[in-house]
């Protein structure tokens, strides 16, 4: 009668430990598990492509300004940026790079937003069938890629480096030589490391 009454002990302290692992894991992977954050460009400008300004100063001026915004949507983690790198080209492909510019590495707060203001000289972009194109009333396409790596902070501790990237992303330019803003889709190019966390914990309890 004593065996029978041990076994059940045992059962139920079986049961109550699996029970209580699976819920302390399922608890840690929702307090860890993290979101990509939101990008997008805006007050993309090139001043050469201004038909309203016919003059030799706009025309030789050949830069090009943009916006980057980051938006850490996290309630309660923050982020480490590395470098971020833009690349511009000229059309939809890689095969006319017109520049590059780089933001460089910063931290981010929980439900923190940033706006990360650039501008480069552009080189070999074909300037008078450009300028042709907007002056005949269409719109002159660039295609961005973006590329870095994050690390997430949830409390004292930062996760491993997930590659952070949005690639062929086109931006269209009119004759006022701007662009709308533009959404950009960032991919994160890696295995959830909440997960990973949740594995070793199982195996840990």
């Amino acid at each position: 009668m004593s065996d029978y009454g041990s076994d059940n002990t045992c059962c139920f302290r079986c049961t109550q430990f699996v029970l209580t692992a699976g819920l302390t894991a399922l608890f840690i992977w929702l307090s860890l598990r993290t979101a990509k954050p939101s990008c997008s460009l805006e007050k993309f400008y090139l001043p050469a492509l201004n038909i309203a300004d016919n003059s030799n100063t706009t025309r030789s001026n050949h830069t090009l300004s943009f916006q980057l915004n980051l938006n850490n949507k996290m309630k309660d983690k923050g982020v480490r940026y590395d470098d971020i790198k833009l690349s511009f080209y000229y059309g939809t492909n890689t095969s006319f790079p017109i520049g590059s510019y780089t933001v460089p590495g910063f931290y981010q707060g929980h439900e923190k937003k940033a706006h990360k203001k650039g501008m480069l000289v552009t080189s070999k972009l074909p300037w008078d069938a450009a300028l042709e194109k907007v002056s005949n009333g269409s719109n002159v396409i660039f295609r961005v890629d973006v590329a870095t790596r994050v690390r997430y902070k949830v409390i004292f501790w930062y996760s491993k480096r997930h590659n952070l990237t949005v690639e062929n992303k086109t931006v269209e330019v009119d004759g006022s030589g701007k662009s709308s803003a533009q959404q950009l889709h960032c991919y994160l190019m890696a295995f959830g490391f909440p997960l990973i966390v949740l594995f070793n914990l199982i195996l840990l309890l």
